[in-house]
């Protein structure tokens, strides 16, 4: 059963030479999943939440790239928050957690890695439904 626990902020390193920074992602090392999706969300300024789902077995990585942006993670019980403000910073998110990001800025830019491709029947938009799956679940590993 995924819970808060699982949520992880990855410190990626971050090479500073004299004319910039470069931060390397490896996927074998910092990324704990293969990539099959990779898209970024910019220009979010009417609609300043979003996210708002879960997903069944998708994985996901956020890297904020610019601005701020608050990631709210919660897994049926408990909720946490997370700032993302530095390309450093990568927030993992397991599959069956569900997260909702409030944009800080109009500047933002929010990078995701997903460990899979787009599929809609894997998204979960209804938060009672959410809980009830996870209770569900809950109650078959007992």
């Amino acid at each position: 059963m995924r819970t808060l626990k699982d949520i992880k902020l990855i410190k990626l390193k971050t090479h500073i030479e004299p004319d910039g920074k470069l931060v390397p992602i490896e996927f074998n090392k910092d990324i704990p999943f293969k990539v099959r999706r990779i898209f970024y969300v910019y220009g979010v300024h009417d609609q300043i939440d979003r996210g708002q789902h879960s997903h069944y077995s998708t994985k996901q990585i956020l890297i904020c790239l610019n601005g701020e942006v608050e990631v709210m993670c919660d897994d049926g019980h408990k909720r946490k928050t997370w700032v993302l403000n530095n390309p450093s910073d990568a927030l993992y998110i397991p599959e069956l957690i569900w997260d909702e990001q409030v944009y800080k800025s109009n500047d933002t830019v929010l990078l995701v890695l997903a460990s899979t491709t787009y599929n809609s029947g894997d998204y979960i938009e209804d938060y009672e439904r959410f809980k009830r799956i996870k209770e569900d679940i809950g109650e078959l590993i007992k």
